[in-house]
């Protein structure tokens, strides 16, 4: 799975790089399959990501357009070509969060609106603004990935941003607290699954939409009676959000989120898994952000212990506010707050130790990395060199 992951990213790549109807290479994999179906299989997904991001893409033009500004990037697009049409995403060049309505130049990369206008839409977004009213300090930006320049600066922002780790404490949380109305394990898992759903879309991260779908297939392939594993079901999440939207490969959450877990996890122990994750983490560091802070190796462990605490109660304050229950919630929150103490203490230390400056040229020297990290990369290279079988 690993294999068909990397190879429809790839093929998205191709078909960003280059406009061309892919499609007409489906026969080339036909000859390749009884000589080697490793690489066969390769080559048909490879050409499948590249013909998947060719549909719906924009080509470059002036527009109008109606959509979803998340982090720079413009979800459910409609562009209006004498109807509205639904495109794929897009990068904007825009600081605004929100749903919006836009006039502007696509350049083929960014849209550059000379107009722009907030729409007033229902979306779970508005939970969490109005979440975001009552409740401030480190418990807001553990739970929803807020990131100052102090946390920047620290190498410790990946504790911020929300990932496997803050759905995981958040998943326990529900079922910790189901449990005390049912001993049945599957319903505690469902109700559980259920809760998550509004702090999933409230959130709305190719990050945590990879952990949540994770905890998702792995629970219905479990309750199904398959064996599997969690490199495997990794790399099917990222296969399915790149055949459903093959753009989500360019954005810094989703290379982040699925090419450092693929690297850690054979981790045998914390330290094992904070040396990866940094290694695996630092060619993207060079392509998106410039810099690194030396803190991160050092401050990583203990920093990986202190958010627990933090993020679990910060999930309970959401879910009370989520209930209606405001005054609970916001106790809760207090109490957050105060336990992120260590935190704290630990970002303002790291905002101490020196900043390393990244050349984006080294990514191009850095990916190998990654790529190296994976534990069945081996495997790999030797079934597509013809050596084994799949």
């Amino acid at each position: 799975m690993i294999l068909i992951f990397f190879s429809l990213c790839l093929g998205a790549l191709l078909g960003a790089l280059f406009r061309f109807p892919w499609y007409v290479f489906f026969p080339a994999a036909i000859p390749l399959w009884r000589k080697n179906k490793e690489i066969s299989i390769a080559v048909l997904f490879i050409l499948s990501g590249a013909f998947l991001y060719s549909l719906g893409t924009l080509p470059p033009g002036n527009y109008e357009l109606v959509g979803l500004v998340e982090g720079s990037r413009v979800t459910r697009v409609k562009v209006f070509q004498g109807e509205w049409k639904k495109v794929r995403p897009i990068r904007i060049r825009t600081s605004k969060d929100g749903f919006i309505y836009a006039v502007g130049y696509y350049d083929g990369s960014i849209f550059h609106p000379s107009y722009l206008k907030e729409l007033e839409k229902p979306s779970l977004r508005r939970l969490r603004e109005e979440f975001s009213k009552e409740v401030r300090g480190t418990a807001f930006s553990l739970l929803f990935g807020e990131k100052d320049n102090a946390v920047y600066r620290s190498g410790l922002g990946h504790f911020f941003a929300v990932s496997g780790l803050h759905v995981g404490i958040a998943f326990s949380l529900y079922t910790t607290l189901i449990s005390f109305f049912t001993w049945r394990r599957m319903y505690q898992e469902l109700v559980a699954l259920l809760l998550l759903i509004p702090y999933v879309l409230s959130v709305n991260t190719p990050s945590v939409l990879r952990a949540y779908l994770t905890i998702l297939l792995w629970k219905v392939l479990r309750t199904l009676g398959f064996k599997t594993t969690p490199s495997y079901i990794t790399a099917t999440v990222g296969s399915l959000m790149i055949v459903l939207d093959p753009t989500v490969l360019f954005t810094p959450s989703f290379l982040l989120s699925f090419f450092v877990t693929l690297s850690i996890l054979n981790s045998k122990n914390i330290f094992e898994l904070v040396v990866k994750a940094y290694l695996a983490s630092l060619p993207f560091l060079c392509l998106f952000f410039g810099e690194t802070n030396v803190s991160a190796l050092l401050f990583s462990i203990p920093m990986s212990f202190a958010v627990i605490p933090v993020t679990w109660v910060s999930h309970l304050s959401f879910l009370l506010f989520l209930l209606g229950l405001k005054t609970p919630s916001m106790v809760a929150a207090d109490v957050a707050n105060i336990v992120s103490f260590p935190v704290d203490v630990l970002v303002r230390l790291s905002n101490m130790m020196p900043i390393i400056p990244l050349p984006k040229f080294l990514f191009f020297v850095l990916i190998p990395v990654p790529l190296i990290l994976l534990f069945d990369i081996r495997g790999i290279i030797r079934r597509t060199s013809g050596r084994a079988i799949l």
